[in-house]
């Protein structure tokens, strides 16, 4: 008997709802589980929020339910102790705790309040503590973590694409967890980051993240470049055609001019090997007048080394500097040996010390390494009316934002 036209219309879209509706839920993208390494300590401690509970597994059945957990390590050995007793008792050493409550307030650890769950495990002699959860609740606490929370929407919006983008990239490249909690990968500070207007700006770029060619991006990101932001490859090995120098718009930053002084006393032992230090020469610049080499002279030697170097050797803000001397006029002495003039085949000869009443005085700009997106750049961008699309196609040249 042949089905009526309503039958046929009914069967109709019966049809179109298998072959296309659930296919579309098939494929529906999982929102990603990030792992993040939030300690590598000798001993660690976890409690629940007031009076709720923590969920241990991995412990003792009858330690499972609990208000705090203590573990040690020490003399090769994993101890563990539960709610203040002073009654320890011993793991194996491929002991895997897995740590979670129902609790929105989170699990403390240190002086934070995480949510998710925890993960303790022994690593390289250490207890390395690794927190698991959802991508965009990660995002809410990096964008509080990493841009201060009073800046425009706009801003926050562009750097929660930014910070989703970076996440995405590293999701599986290491075998125990994706993302350090610092500025090693983004900085991660817990629960206590979260603002409701940070998580209406993360919530408002749910699932859009930076693409080039149809590949998601190395999403950097700096506090403030000192008015041109960086090349690429003339910080790292390659230079990527979406991470060019551009124009900076973060004059207003805390950090556009900065100064550091040193002593000769400091100097010396921050370069012990070369003895006095007697003059220090700039001799290769980037061409947004970041510090590339840099030649020390000692009484000992003279050695050549990287801006970066220098920057973390002096914890300057970033390698766009100049140094200089400061000095009691009284005691002026032309002999002194600090360049900013790059000079080529610089004789290396013997230069005559630094008196210890002078101090080399350093003056910079910017923070960060200077590449891709800066973030009081795009504060600046915000406040002029600028939208999240327009700052971050400003500071990452040729990309595309769309759902990953």
């Amino acid at each position: 008997m042949s089905a009526s036209p309503k039958r046929k219309s009914g069967w109709a879209i019966i049809f179109i709802a298998i072959f296309f509706i659930s296919p579309l839920k098939a494929i529906a993208v999982k929102e990603p589980i990030m792992r993040v390494l939030i300690g590598n300590e000798n001993k660690a401690r976890f409690r629940a929020d007031s009076l709720k509970n923590i969920f241990v597994q991995g412990i003792s059945s009858n330690h499972r339910r609990i208000k705090s957990l203590n573990l040690v390590y020490n003399n090769n050995k994993v101890k563990y102790s539960v709610d203040n007793l002073n009654t320890w008792f011993e793991l194996p050493n491929d002991f895997n705790l897995i740590i979670r409550n129902g609790d929105k307030r989170g699990i403390w650890f240190k002086n934070r309040r995480y949510s998710g769950e925890l993960r303790v495990s022994l690593n390289d002699e250490k207890l390395n503590i690794i927190n698991y959860l959802k991508l965009e609740k990660y995002l809410k606490s990096v964008v509080g973590s990493e841009m201060p929370k009073d800046f425009p929407f706009a801003a926050l919006q562009a750097q929660a694409i930014s910070a989703r983008t970076y996440a995405l990239k590293l999701i599986d490249k290491n075998k125990s967890f994706d993302l350090h909690s610092t500025q090693a990968s983004q900085v991660y500070l817990g629960l206590e980051s979260e603002t409701s207007k940070i998580n209406r700006a993360v919530q408002s770029t749910s699932s859009l993240a930076l693409f080039y060619k149809n590949e998601l991006i190395d999403a950097v990101f700096h506090s403030s470049s000192g008015g041109r932001t960086e090349n690429s490859g003339q910080v790292w090995k390659y230079q990527l055609p979406y991470l060019k120098s551009v124009v900076d718009y973060d004059q207003k930053s805390e950090k556009y001019r900065w100064t550091n002084e040193f002593s000769s006393v400091e100097l010396e032992k921050i370069f012990s090997d070369l003895g006095e230090v007697n003059g220090i020469q700039i001799i290769e610049k980037s061409n947004t007048n970041r510090v590339l080499k840099i030649r020390i002279h000692g009484t000992n030697g003279n050695k050549i080394i990287s801006g970066k170097t220098l920057r973390e050797k002096l914890q300057l803000l970033s390698t766009k500097f100049e140094v200089d001397l400061k000095f009691d006029p009284i005691k002026l002495d032309n002999k002194l040996n600090f360049y900013n003039k790059i000079v080529d085949n610089f004789p290396l000869q013997t230069l005559p010390p630094i008196p210890k009443d002078y101090f080399l005085l350093v003056k910079g700009y910017g923070a960060g390494h200077g590449v891709g997106m800066s973030q009081w750049g795009a504060k600046s961008m915000a406040e002029r009316g600028a939208n999240f699309h327009e700052i971050l196609k400003h500071y990452y040249s040729g990309v595309q934002i769309k759902t990953y």
